[in-house]
């Protein structure tokens, strides 16, 4: 037992060493930062070579060694961490450039109950007696690449404290960086574009119908002038951006693949679409990774080239990632449901050393509609890590604030990420009682209303609410109750009655554009029809709502769907 505070006064310095690194030492800034907000009390940080009495020591170096002469600290994994507390010692240590820092708030979040729920919300627990028990725990996330794509997510200290390593948060050299894309997806007309060589070189489009085209079509991956002239490319891009650890070579987001005879000769072989493309890959890569051994090489296995290749393998440094665009996500992925899908991932996790998976979990046609996935994120994540998947991206609403469910959502995967083998419901309702407080009973209660609805109907990440049976007139009108009961619970606390305002949105949305067939729903149910409001005061009420400020680290609402609609031209077109 270590005793770090008593009555508010620190009993124990914080130390790094020499040699500490710009993570290192933000990591133990991060720790007094918040021992500090825990205990009232000041603690002392400073550059030491040798051991007070009692410490609490960062990172690695010879402090490190002497506290632990059993681990070799050079050779943990780069996100690996080392929670050790022992006779008058706390150690947090881990790999680099990222495991010290997980470490501090792996023990902030598993032995203090600190939680950042949102940039603007947070949970930090007061005790002004602070006292440590014994530790010795070793831990790496499950996947080495993990992004919980949605608009919050983003911000840099978030995504740190939630340990998301992913390409878009604004991860900075502080956080230790993160994992970086050159070019993201969709990229081959970005490396080779149409309106520069197509007049010269229409031989490197797809042939289709006897044509050569490049709108809507693709690139003839077979072509091997084309294929000398992507390995000169990537070699451009990869010089132009040292900071990448990973390329993406990878279709255009749309049909219109190549029909010329070798294309289809390779489709044929492979029994896949995918397999030009692959052989493309390989190629770049295998004369790309003496020069950039640190490199690797990403494509899509996606929508029409989805299905695993019979004899074709990724070489050791190729990622495929997996989309999981066609299923339903109402139900998990290894549902009868979704065979497909999951007939492919085990497909291609005999044939692949680095499989990656890119989900779904929101519905772009409508971020603010209900999209109740909330009780099969864990079974997915689970699923992946299973069958070999080392990263995930999970892409949510990511272009505005006010998706559905957004921040649970969110906090939930950073959470499963890092161990998809936790409790998801336990994490859900964590969340609800820290995010929501008192309310948390009747979202809760919403939130299962929803998922029980909707557990037969196909769910896309396209959904029409026309037919999702969870947007039908009696569900609604149960949701409609539960959130009053919810708002009305936390009437009193500024900050929670906000919170449960925003999340109440998507009820209204899903009144608002389905209004007409609502009341035939009711008629025919012989309910009375009673709805929060007329529907123009109910456009009113939503859009003010949508549109005004809220706590730092809020910004108002942008996006009602991928297309760019905004809260302003929706209230408008339902009215």
């Amino acid at each position: 037992m270590l005793p770090l505070s008593r009555r508010g006064k620190s009993l124990a310095p914080i130390i790094v060493q020499s040699g500490a690194t710009e993570t290192e030492r933000y990591a133990a800034e991060e720790l007094r930062a918040h021992l500090q907000a825990i205990t009232g009390a000041p603690f002392e940080l400073h550059e030491a070579e040798s051991l007070p009495p009692r410490a609490v020591v960062v990172g690695q170096g010879a402090l490190a060694e002497r506290l632990r002469p059993d681990i070799n600290f050079r050779t943990l994994g780069d996100e690996e961490t080392v929670l050790s507390c022992r006779d008058d010692y706390l150690l947090l240590a881990g790999g680099r450039p990222r495991g010290t820092l997980y470490a501090v708030y792996r023990f902030l979040h598993t032995q203090l109950g600190v939680r950042w729920w949102t940039p603007w919300a947070a949970h930090i627990p007061r005790r002004r007696d602070l006292t440590v028990p014994h530790l010795n725990l070793r831990e790496q996330p499950a996947f080495e690449y993990r992004e919980p794509f949605w608009y919050h997510a983003f911000d840099g200290d978030w995504a740190a404290r939630n340990y998301s390593n992913g390409n878009r948060p604004n991860l900075t050299s502080k956080h230790g960086g993160k994992i970086t894309y050159a070019g993201f997806v969709h990229t081959s007309f970005w490396l080779v574009p149409p309106q520069t060589h197509f007049a010269q070189h229409p031989e490197w489009y797809s042939l289709i119908d006897g044509k050569r085209r490049w709108e809507r079509a693709q690139l003839c991956w077979t072509n091997p002038e084309l294929r000398a002239f992507l390995v000169e490319r990537v070699r451009q891009v990869l010089r132009e951006n040292p900071q990448a650890r990973i390329i993406s070579i990878s279709q255009e987001d749309w049909t219109g693949a190549c029909q010329c005879e070798r294309c289809r000769a390779v489709e044929e072989r492979e029994g896949s679409a995918v397999a030009p493309i692959l052989e493309a890959v390989n190629f770049i890569a295998e004369r790309l990774e003496r020069e950039f051994p640190n490199v690797a090489f990403d494509t899509l296995a996606y929508w029409y080239t989805r299905k695993p290749t019979r004899a074709l393998r990724p070489r050791p440094n190729v990622i495929i990632r997996l989309c999981s665009i066609e299923c339903s996500f109402a139900q998990p992925l290894e549902s009868p449901m979704n065979a497909d899908f999951a007939a492919d991932i085990r497909g291609w996790s005999e044939r692949c050393q680095r499989l990656y998976v890119w989900d779904y979990t929101t519905n772009f046609s409508h971020y603010l509609l209900p999209h109740p996935n909330y009780f099969v994120l864990g079974a997915n994540l689970r699923l992946f890590h299973k069958h070999g998947v080392r990263g995930v991206f999970e892409q949510g609403a990511y272009q505005s604030h006010g998706g559905e469910m957004a921040e649970l959502k969110a906090w939930v995967l950073a959470q499963l990420l890092w161990n998809p083998y936790q409790d998801e419901d336990r994490l859900i309702n964590e969340f609800l009682k820290g995010y929501f407080g008192a309310a948390a009973r009747h979202v809760g209660s919403y939130l299962r209303l929803m998922a029980d609805a909707a557990r037969e109907f196909k769910m896309t990440c396209f959904t029409n609410p026309v037919n999702a049976p969870y947007l039908h007139y009696p569900i609604l009108r149960r949701a409609e109750t539960l959130w009053e009961r919810a708002e009305r619970t936390v009437q009193s606390d500024p900050d929670l009655r906000w919170r449960v305002q925003i999340a109440r949105l998507p009820v209204w949305y899903a009144w608002l554009v389905n209004w007409d067939r609502l009341q035939e729903q009711a008629s025919v149910a012989k309910q009375t029809w009673q709805p929060p409001a007329d529907k123009k005061t109910l456009a009113e009420r939503w859009l003010q709502r949508a549109t005004a400020p809220g706590p730092e680290g809020w910004k108002r609402i942008t996006h009602v769907n991928e297309a760019g609609l905004t809260p302003e031209e929706f209230a408008k077109k339902v009215i």
